[in-house]
């Protein structure tokens, strides 16, 4: 029987991998803590369609996202350890379609502080450990809860934007009408003042 919350997987030589997992009911996103030999910490997996406007052109490039640290889902507003490779610490968001898991691409956070690719054998372990949390997800007995309460989520949040943007527009609306009337009113006065110039 699947299990939601607690799974584990044999990787082979990258060891017997621990998983656990916690929803969030608001949104929909997951948290995956995952152990196994030289792997620590948590991720949070996100239906993409969180992040989809419902009302605009259907743009959905992934499935779901994998974001290194997201904290709040699972946490109760603690900061949780992201998840580290070989003692790398995972950083950003990894967007994965579920018919390419195998391509799954960690980045973790450089230098100049942006994202870049981890190390090839970090790379390649984080991949595994990643598509196995990734797999466990898309075969979720609440799955279409989850996408569900993102969409709800999504709703919501979009709910609010366009109603803020609707009253700003029509704030600009109402000046615009004043000024067109003051300009109007403006025009009449100077059309009499202009008008045919006296007889002596």
């Amino acid at each position: 029987m699947h299990d939601d919350h607690y799974a584990a997987r044999d990787l082979g030589r990258c060891g017997l991998l621990q998983m656990r997992s916690l929803a969030d009911p608001t949104s929909g996103a997951v948290r995956y803590w995952l152990t196994t030999r030289h792997v620590r910490g948590s991720v949070v997996l996100v239906p993409a369609l969180l992040f989809a406007d419902p009302t605009g052109p259907l743009r959905q490039p992934c499935d779901l996202y994998v974001f290194a640290r997201l904290d709040g889902p699972g946490g109760a507003g603690r900061h949780e350890r992201p998840l580290t490779v070989n003692g790398i610490e995972l950083a950003g968001r990894t967007a994965v379609r579920l018919d390419q898991v195998d391509q799954i691409e960690a980045q973790r956070l450089g230098k100049a502080g942006i994202t870049e690719p981890l190390p090839r054998h970090s790379r390649a372990l984080a991949r595994v450990v990643l598509a196995a949390a990734v797999e466990h997800w898309a075969v979720r007995s609440d799955r279409a809860l989850l996408e569900s309460l993102a969409r709800r989520s999504t709703a919501e949040h979009f709910l609010s934007h366009y109603t803020e943007e609707l009253a700003q527009r029509e704030d600009a609306l109402r000046r615009a009408q004043e000024d067109l009337a003051d300009t109007r009113r403006r025009i009449e006065l100077l059309r009499e003042l202009s008008g045919p110039a006296p007889v002596p």
